[in-house]
Formats: C-alpha cells, structure tokens, sequence
C-alpha cells in the first residue's frame, strides 16, 4: 500500500489512537482482534515498519494476559482472604474441610473433591473428605505406594492432568461413584514448615477444565487447609490436657465437674461418688521430702485406675483429694472399690532408703438419687462423708447420712 506522506501520517494516528484505547481498557481487549490487525499490518506496512508495530500489539496482547490474570487472581484471594478469617476461629477439623470444599467450588470446577492426610512412614492414606457429584463418600484410607495421590505425596510435586488419558499409570481418579470417573484433575501437596502434610484435590467431569492459575489458587487454599488443621489438632491436644492432671497422669478437677453434670444430665438409675484422701500427705512431704510426696499421690491414682471398672472414671480432685465417680454402681459395689483400693495401697506402699512407708485413706462415699439429686448436691454430700472418716480417725469410709 502506497500512499502520500499525509495519508500515510492520518493512518499511522489512527493506528495509535487504536493502540491507546486497547491500552485504557487493557482488561478488555480481544486477542482476535488484534491478531487480525496485526495480520492486515503484514500486508500494508513496509517490513521494517510492520516490525515495530507488531512488537508493539504482541506488547498489548501480554500486558493484557497479565492485568488479566491478575484481576482473576485479585478477585479469588478476597474470598481466600475471607476463609483465612473463617479459619482462624474454627477448631473443628470437619468444619474446616467442608470449608475448604465450599471454597474450591467457589472459584473452580469441583464436580469432585477430596483431602487426604499422610503422616510420613504410615502404610495408609487418611481420606476424611471425598466428594463426588454432591455425595461423601469418606472417611476412607487407602494404601500408601499406588496412585496419584501417593505420587503427589512422594514428589512433593502439584499434578495436573487435562484429561482421563493424560497418565497411564494411576490415571484413576474415580473416589465415590462407580459409574463415572473424572477426567480434568488437579492434586495439590499439602505443604508445612517444608513437611508433606497431605493432598489436596480439585476434580471435573470435563476435559481441560482448569488453567495453570487453579493450581496456584488450590496451593494456596491447601496451605491454609494445613494451617488450619495444624491449628485445630494443636487446640485439641491442648483443650485435653487441661482436662488431666500432670502428675498423676489422671483426669481433673475440671474434668470432674464437667462429667458429673453429663453423667446426671443423662439420668442413670444410680451413681456412686467415691471421694477419697490421703491421711498422711504432710507428714510424708515433712519427713521425706516433697518428691516422695509426689509418689504417694501417684501411687493413690494408681491404686484407684487399678479398681475402677471400665465405666468407671478416676479424678486427682486437689492437692492429695481424689474421686471415682461409678455409673449405676450400688452402694455395696461402692464399699467393694474402696476395699479395692486399699488392698492395692497394703499390697503397694512406698519405700525409701528400705523403709516402708504405708499408704492409707480416708474415704466418703455418696449415692445418686438417694443421697442428692444435683451434681453440686452430690459433690457435698460426699466431701460432709469424707470429712466424717477424717474426723473419726482417718483411714475409714463413711456413708453419707450414716450415724
């Protein structure tokens, strides 16, 4: 195309004025159309010319696959963000994975999704969540060596497939619904402080479903997944150990409270509160020093896990008191554990420097209903019981009420 400098000049502006709108709406700008232009630029342009204007257009067309990917991206970490949020007041590990469930779904194809947990050296595979086409089909395990997710697992490495035929080996990703499997897959390691923790799994029944940004999405969703579950297993461990007590080993004062009240919440026909004591805490701590004290307490709460039967539950109440709370036990079978205990306490008592020191109780004894009918009414007819057997000497039981 051969045309005079003035000609030449207006179409060279309105190529650029073309240029510059493409570039205020970067966002929008359609790849077709300038793969058109820059075809109809090879035929009118003289070749050093056409050059620079198709760097130029290739210039456009890569600023607008970047402010793309980037506005898809700013868009999913708000509803990342959001989660992030979620997470960080939920300590329930089922909540958290139906969480991240709803999550995936939010910002990708998800006809099927699971989370498996793997902790390194096990022989198996912990599915919690596996979903296909709406249905749960988890908890399941499976075994550690075949498959993608064990494949991902040992790389350390995302796997992405397009479709069914992509791998040959392990290409099966069918988790729940025998009839059908999923085709465009992607398996996402669970990452920790550089420890595999696990995977997780995005799945569709098309082909070609997801792009290179759902891989990064789902990264980042399993790291806070992991996060998230790291969290809530650590809260666990925690809330369960304020429910023990660290040097007999046994349950609480908290504990106590907390299944007495279950325990009458639930009505049973009777249950005996056995509370018992030490008779001689102090002048052991006095004579042989606080680490044979120590022993002496744990030795009550050995005497007491070795009598209680399976329903029963064993306290370190405070300091050298202790309690066995026994579901529909008589007061005969009561009066039983207590012989119990103290023949365990004759047959084990302490020794230090070949001295045997022996171990001794006093012990109160309440039933439900018969003595009280509340937890807290319980509790102090048993303590009045208990204080009864000190009063009277010590090392004996006393029944509530009796004379």
């Amino acid at each position: 195309m051969r045309e005079e400098p003035s000609t030449r000049e207006e179409y060279t502006l309105h190529l650029l004025k073309r240029y510059s709108q493409w570039l205020h709406r970067i966002e929008q700008v359609d790849r077709e159309e300038v793969d058109a232009l820059s075809r109809q630029l090879a035929g009118d342009l003289p070749e050093p010319e056409y050059i620079g204007h198709k760097q130029l257009l290739e210039g456009i067309v890569t600023l607008h696959e970047k402010v793309t990917h980037l506005l898809w991206l700013s868009e999913h970490l708000k509803i990342i963000h959001d989660l992030s949020h979620i997470f960080a007041k939920t300590f329930e590990e089922e909540k958290i994975l139906w969480k991240a469930f709803e999550l995936v779904s939010r910002v990708m194809p998800t006809d099927a999704f699971l989370i498996a947990f793997y902790d390194e050296g096990d022989n198996e595979i912990r599915i919690p969540l596996c979903i296909d086409s709406g249905v749960n089909y988890g908890p399941i395990t499976l075994p550690y060596g075949k498959g993608l997710i064990s494949k991902v697992l040992a790389t350390r490495q995302t796997v992405h497939l397009q479709t069914s035929d992509d791998e040959a080996e392990g290409a099966s990703v069918r988790w729940g619904n025998p009839d059908n499997d999923t085709n465009a897959c992607i398996f996402v390691p669970l990452m920790l402080d550089n420890q595999i923790k696990g995977v997780i799994s995005a799945q569709s029944y098309r082909e070609f479903a997801y792009k290179k940004e759902h891989e990064e999405l789902l990264a980042i969703i399993g790291f806070q997944v992991a996060s998230a579950i790291e969290n809530a297993r650590l809260y666990d461990r925690m809330y369960q150990m304020s429910f023990r007590d660290e040097l007999s080993g046994i349950l609480n004062y908290r504990a106590f409270h907390r299944d007495l009240e279950q325990l009458l919440e639930s009505q049973p026909p009777s249950v005996a509160l056995i509370m018992f004591d030490s008779d001689h805490l102090k002048a052991v701590n006095d004579q042989y020093g606080h680490h044979l004290g120590d022993a002496l307490i744990r030795r009550i709460a050995e005497a007491l896990k070795q009598s209680a039967a399976l329903e029963d539950s064993v306290y370190r109440y405070a300091g050298d008191e202790f309690m066995l709370l026994s579901p529909r036990a008589t007061l005969d079978e009561a009066m039983a554990k207590v012989g119990a205990v103290r023949e365990y306490l004759r047959l084990h008592p302490l020794v230090c420097e070949e001295q045997v020191i022996p171990v001794s109780v006093s012990v109160g004894i309440a039933c439900y209903p018969q003595h009280a009918d509340t937890a807290d009414g319980l509790k102090r007819a048993a303590d009045e019981a208990l204080y009864r057997s000190k009063h009277n000497g010590k090392n004996c039981t006393t029944v509530y009420g009796s004379a």
